[in-house]
């Protein structure tokens, strides 16, 4: 088993942004990553006009690859890609999608506030419980407000809820309605009316095909302790997740 130096430079980058090295490497928040592509197949492409940054992200080379905000994720017809936020919750996106990026990390990974611009397709979503953090997908008629939750939301305003609670907002009308478990809401394309109501057993379990494959067993995940003297002379510790390939 052979952690790749990717991943190193990748701890390396998080540190640093976190504040823990000396002033002679400024950081700001702004270059803190978001989230990482944890898994995806076969192709993803990774864009941000802003920062000229278009990527071709290839399964051999770019596992692990660090998402900042502004950057676009793009799935095609035969492809998807999990990706793991730094506060650990998870967006599996099903193939022929785009999403963008939003939000900041503070000086705690669990620090942030993240916003998932959905432009195109459909994500499945396991949030982390967000204390004072704000966690939004928006799509052109909808906003789906959570603070912890498991629930899929597609472009076209529809969402569903397996676990917790998410907040739906028509854009235009301002209407919101709260969703529980086995709950949807439909959005209408002006973003004025909600429609919601419960899903049977066997609506859930069509809603959740295809994102079996998503699964995380591709690489092994750790947790290791790096501890630092910050500027003060004081030693702080710093949790950091690594992954492995699983080479079994």
């Amino acid at each position: 088993m052979k952690t790749s130096f990717k991943y190193l430079y990748s701890i390396i980058f998080l540190i640093a942004g976190m504040g823990l090295v000396s002033s002679e490497f400024p950081t700001k928040k702004a270059d803190r990553p978001l989230a990482i592509v944890k898994h995806f197949k076969p192709e993803v492409e990774l864009t941000n006009l802003e920062a000229e940054k278009n990527l071709m992200l290839d399964p051999k080379e770019n596992v692990g690859e660090q998402l900042f905000s502004g950057d676009s994720l793009i799935t095609y017809e035969d492809g998807f890609a999990l990706v793991v936020f730094m506060d650990r919750s998870v967006a599996k996106v099903k193939p022929s999608s785009m999403l963008i990026l939003r939000g900041e990390v503070g000086t705690a990974t669990k620090e942030m506030s993240t916003r998932i611009n959905l432009n195109k397709g459909e994500v499945f979503l396991e949030v982390q419980p967000q204390g004072g953090n704000d966690f939004e997908v928006s799509t052109n008629r909808s906003l789906a407000s959570v603070k912890g939750t498991e629930f899929g939301n597609r472009a076209d305003g529809f969402i569903w809820v397996q676990e917790g609670q998410v907040d739906v907002t028509a854009l235009n009308s301002g209407q919101t309605v709260s969703l529980f478990e086995k709950m949807y809401a439909q959005v209408d394309e002006q973003g004025n009316n909600i429609n919601s109501g419960t899903l049977s057993e066997d609506e859930l379990e069509n809603l959740d095909e295809g994102y079996e494959e998503m699964g995380q067993n591709d690489l092994i995940q750790k947790e290791i302790i790096l501890r630092f003297r910050d500027q003060n002379g004081q030693i702080r510790e710093v949790k950091v997740d690594v992954y492995e390939e699983n080479n079994n």
